[in-house]
């Protein structure tokens, strides 16, 4: 069980070559492309999530919740890998499931930061920054530098999560029939 705290910057984005020139630029490298699907339950305490994301024939159950600030979120969560198949079945029996995300994700790196160039099913492109924050380690300062870099390349800013983004577009989607 790993217990980190990430600073996040997430925007839509409406053309990934810039960005993709901005990391080779400044020396990220690139870490490949992955489809991840993540399936979300129904907790009782809302503020929190639960998540199993399955990607490359692995599982990931990833506990966390946010935290908001003027400009980036703050993101305190527990990663368990798991090897049973039938954690998923099981979860959705007790739990029920709250939304399903599936993306195309690209990773770049630099650092102890991460940089997702994700295209999500139902919501459109996706850049985020993510950088794993330390007591003093600098990372609001490093997010500021990284917000002026890739700005204006960026569309609107995105307050929440995949989820979210996801939840909203099925709750304004036209009822089929």
């Amino acid at each position: 069980m790993n217990v980190r705290l990430n600073r996040e910057l997430k925007h839509y984005c409406p053309d990934f070559r810039p960005i993709r020139r901005l990391l080779r630029r400044i020396d990220a490298t690139p870490r490949g492309t992955r489809r991840q699907v993540d399936y979300f339950y129904h907790l009782p305490d809302g503020s929190r999530r639960l998540k199993l994301r399955v990607q490359h024939g692995g599982q990931t159950l990833i506990y966390y919740y946010d935290r908001y600030g003027q400009k980036s979120r703050s993101v305190e969560f527990q990663l368990f890998e798991v090897r049973d198949p039938q954690l998923r079945k099981v979860l959705e029996t007790a739990l029920g499931v709250r939304a399903v995300v599936r993306k195309r994700r690209e990773l770049w790196m630099k650092g102890a930061t991460k940089f997702h160039l994700d295209r999500v099913a139902g919501v459109g492109q996706v850049f985020e920054v993510e950088i794993e924050a330390r007591r003093g380690d600098g990372a609001a300062r490093q997010l500021a530098r990284y917000r002026e870099l890739f700005g204006p390349h960026l569309g609107r800013a995105i307050r929440g999560s995949n989820e979210d983004l996801v939840s909203a577009h099925q709750r304004h989607r036209p009822a089929a029939g």
